[in-house]
């Protein structure tokens, strides 16, 4: 069962982002940093944001950039602008993860996102993927954290774990998996593990890190993970399968993104666009209120070697559900927004706010409405 919650990796609203204070009205329009008291900017014909009551209100971050309509981003999604979908939205299916046979979007949790419930103590239990390279996901670090406010790294929960090549003490999921490109003859050796002492009913950050402090993995922070008392299984038992990166990812991305070069100083944001049943989803637009080097990029269509599509700029995500963008400020609020169109209305499909941290990765993927933005 999979968590109410967070990669792969590296994606027209009015209202989302950790819900804040100005009114992002039906016309779109949001008060400028440069304008004087109540002063307004209007995105003429920009379409009207569906599935954002909650988020009626926004404050315009100081740093915001654009901070106001600006073609070709010209809905606002709480206070930070994106790019209009072109495409009608569509679930993932044939494939390995976040898949379904069943093509019926699930949106219902951008009404009702549910109430937090009591939260108590679980083991988290799950095999340790790699997104793209990496034969066997030995040699990691994993630590969960509580959210922070704005985003910012909380505190450690539990004890950190790491994945060793000890069969026996991270035995890899059978049959392993093979359909990664990369993956060696017999399949790529995804380790088993389990972490003591999770809080359910609470937003928190997984951390995934090279345990030897080398350059073979990337520190990959995974935000919106969530673990509802409802998945909780026998034996106080929570199931997810976190990501690895491979550091020799990074610089793939970025070079397939448009020949950029990742800053040390800078961090990098991935996801996915997931619907309410935690399925991927085609034809999302994202953005960020923070600027970034280069336009946000979608990854093409083969899972089995994920690689930003410049082709896809004005189409938004791929059934992958994937989006990216390179270089962005680090220990600062960023609010990441996600539109897409159903039946015609252009939706918002999930807001948060994280933070990127130097030379690593931030993975988000939108789950839709969570039960704590209200």
């Amino acid at each position: 069962m999979k968590p109410r919650s967070s990669l792969a990796l590296f994606s027209s609203l009015c209202g989302a982002l950790l819900v804040v204070a100005t009114a992002c009205s039906s016309s779109n329009s949001a008060p400028l940093a440069d304008a004087g008291a109540g002063g307004t900017a209007s995105c003429e014909g920009a379409p009207v944001l569906g599935k954002a009551d909650f988020c009626k209100s926004c404050t315009l971050a100081a740093n915001a950039s654009p901070n106001k309509c600006n073609a070709p981003r010209t809905v606002e999604a709480c206070c930070t602008f994106v790019q209009p979908p072109t495409q009608e939205l569509v679930r993932g299916t044939g494939l390995n993860r976040n898949s379904s046979s069943d093509p019926t979007i699930q949106l219902g949790c951008l009404d009702n996102p549910g109430d937090l419930g009591t939260s108590k103590t679980v083991t988290l239990a799950g095999f340790l993927r790699v997104f793209s390279s990496g034969g066997d996901s030995a040699g990691v670090k994993i630590e969960i954290y509580k959210e922070g406010k704005d985003g910012a790294l909380g505190e450690l929960v539990g004890a950190a774990v790491e994945t060793t090549k000890d069969d026996a003490k991270n035995p890899p999921q059978m049959p392993k998996p093979a359909w990664l490109k990369k993956c060696p003859d017999g399949g790529c050796t995804f380790r088993g593990f389990t972490y003591a002492g999770i809080p359910t009913e609470t937003p928190l950050i997984i951390k995934t890190s090279d345990a030897a402090g080398g350059e073979q993995w990337a520190a990959l922070y995974d935000y919106n993970i969530f673990f509802a008392n409802s998945a909780v299984q026998a034996g106080d038992e929570v199931k997810y399968d976190p990501a690895a990166v491979a550091a020799t990812d990074i610089n793939t991305v970025a070079s397939a993104a448009g020949g950029f070069t990742v800053r040390a100083d800078k961090g990098l944001l991935a996801g996915e666009v997931h619907d309410c049943g935690d399925v991927r989803l085609s034809g999302a637009t994202v953005d960020t209120d923070v600027a970034h080097e280069g336009d946000m990029f979608y990854f093409g269509e083969n899972e089995s070697d994920p690689l930003p599509d410049k082709s896809r700029g004005s189409l938004g995500t791929s059934k992958l559900g994937l989006f990216g963008t390179l270089n962005l400020p680090t220990n600062t609020p960023i609010k990441v927004s996600a539109v897409g169109k159903s039946s015609g209305q252009t939706v918002l499909l999930g807001t948060y706010t994280v933070q990127t941290f130097p030379g690593a990765v931030t993975a988000l993927s939108f789950r839709g409405r969570r039960p704590w933005q209200k």
